[in-house]
Parts: C-alpha cells; structure tokens; sequence
C-alpha cells in the first residue's frame, strides 16, 4: 500500500516560541506517516479516532478512541504500520520537566508520577469518554491563547493546563488493566530492537540483513515503510537522543561523541548540529539556562 512519508526534524521542536509546553488539537481527513521521532520534553498524547498503531521504543501498541499515550523525554515514537491514517484526530500537550514541577506547585511531583508508570512498562492508557472530550477541550484552549502576551491569559492556560494533567493523573492513578504491547510486524519488530539494544555500535546495512535473513533492498524498504526513516538516519536519531540526553550533564562533549558511537568529534559535531538545530555547546547552555528558568522563553 503506497503513502506518503512526512518529514520529521530528529527532535521535534515546540510549535511556537515558548520553551515550557505547547499544545495542539487536530482532526485531518488524510494524514502522512510522520516517522518516528523524539524530543527532549515530555508529550501527553490522546488518540480519538484514525490511527492503528502508535510505537514508543521498543513497544507498539493498538490504538483506539479516548487513549491517551504518556511519551517521555528522549525516547522515539510516533504512529507506526504501513498504512497511513484516516480521518485522523488527536490532541497532545508538550511540557518540559521544569515546567511540570511549576505545576506540581510543590504538591505533587509530576514528573516522579509519570515516570512511575512509564518505568513500569506502562505508558498507555484509556480514558472515560468524557474525560477525552474535557481534554480535547482544555488542549484546544491552550492552543489558541499559545501566543497572546496577556498575563491574565496566560493565567488561564495555566489554568487549563493544570486541569487536563489533573485529568490524566486521576486516570492514569485509577487505570485498572494495562495495553500490553503487540507485534504489527515480526521481523521489522525485530530488527527495530536490536538497533535500539545496539545503535551505539558500528552498524552496516549488509550485515544487519544477512543476520537477519532478509535482502538489503528488503530491510532498506520496509524499514521505511515501519518506521517512516531509513535505517542509516533512524541509527543517526537514536545517538542524537542519546547525545542530548548525555550532554545535559556533565559530561566532556567529546565524551559524549565517543560514547554515543561517533567516530571524530567533528562528524558528531555536524549531526548534531544539524538535527538539533544548534551545536552540542548551544545545547548544553540552553539547558542549564532553562533549569534556572523554566519560564523562559527566549
């Protein structure tokens, strides 16, 4: 079945030019695989109708109305198959780790809350239907006051936004049986774990065919079609991840290079650059910068 494959920036940025959270509502009639991808904040992700499968690692789980899906930092997903979606709806919310401790308010550590589940295998959830409609509601309203300079406005997001992470807690705390994950495709599952046990190594197309039993031209289509990247830029993601990750401690940058599996400092340099959209320096200044104020927004 032939669709088309939308480009995705390695790290998907915020849609706008705050750096704490973003929001989106969307309902599109057709709708590209957009690849797998990753970010360095978390995403909050309710599926309402169109999509069948949405990949978050190593897992793939079935998608159906009113779920919501709880995507951490770092970690590559996006909807995965070889069909594309139709009649496609959905609504997510992107929130930093700082800006979820503004909204714990010192009550409840929001990040330590998420993070319980998703340690435990859990990221996917069903919610009531009326919950999804309230969320669908609240994400909307994010989204359409995103760009206004009114503090009173702002207020209200904020609002807003404290009500829909009310809505996935409760749902997430009281969630009685867990998705397991499934298997869509055996040997594309296959070969997708074992690049992300093994992306930090040197890594041929050849090779990885042959262990694999499948022709180069096979793999080279097929992963395409699962996971919307080729595998040589999927391989190039993953250290990127890896790389941001790494760099927001500290970590000699040339460290990182090596230990995310670049050969010189300059070819990792040039990646990295390329898609973060800023040097691996930059990067690390960002994120000191952003600890100290989550509310930043230069």
């Amino acid at each position: 079945m032939n669709h088309t494959i939308r480009s995705a920036a390695s790290f998907e940025g915020m849609n706008n030019e705050r750096h704490d959270y973003d929001a989106c509502y969307r309902h599109d009639e057709a709708w590209g695989l957009y690849g797998l991808h990753c970010h360095d904040f978390y995403e909050l992700y309710i599926h309402y109708k169109g999509a069948k499968f949405y990949c978050v690692d190593n897992n793939v789980y079935p998608l159906d109305a009113d779920q919501l899906v709880v995507v951490p930092p770092f970690c590559m997903h996006g909807l995965i198959g070889e069909s594309a979606p139709v009649d496609y709806e959905r609504a997510f919310l992107y929130i930093t780790p700082a800006m979820l401790k503004t909204c714990g308010a010192g009550v409840l550590d929001l990040e330590n809350f998420l993070n319980k589940y998703i340690q435990n295998g859990q990221c996917h959830f069903q919610l009531p239907h009326e919950d999804a409609l309230a969320c669908k509601e609240y994400i909307s309203q994010i989204a359409q006051d995103l760009h206004t300079t009114s503090s009173t406005t702002r207020f209200a997001n904020h609002v807003r936004m404290l009500n829909f992470l009310s809505i996935v807690c409760q749902n997430m705390k009281n969630a009685k049986t867990t998705t397991e994950p499934i298997v869509v495709n055996e040997v594309m599952h296959e070969i997708l774990s074992y690049i992300n046990e093994n992306y930090t190594q040197q890594m041929k197309l050849e090779a990885l065919a042959h262990q694999f039993g499948v022709s180069v031209s096979f793999l080279s289509h097929e992963f395409v079609r699962y996971t919307g990247r080729s595998v040589y830029d999927y391989v190039l993601h993953r250290r990127v991840q890896m790389a941001k990750a790494m760099i927001s401690e500290a970590i000699p940058l040339g460290e990182v290079a090596y230990r995310c599996g670049f050969n010189d400092y300059s070819n990792f340099l040039r990646v990295f650059s390329k898609m973060a959209g800023m040097s691996p320096s930059a990067f690390r200044k960002r994120s000191k910068e952003a600890q100290k104020d989550p509310k930043r927004t230069d």
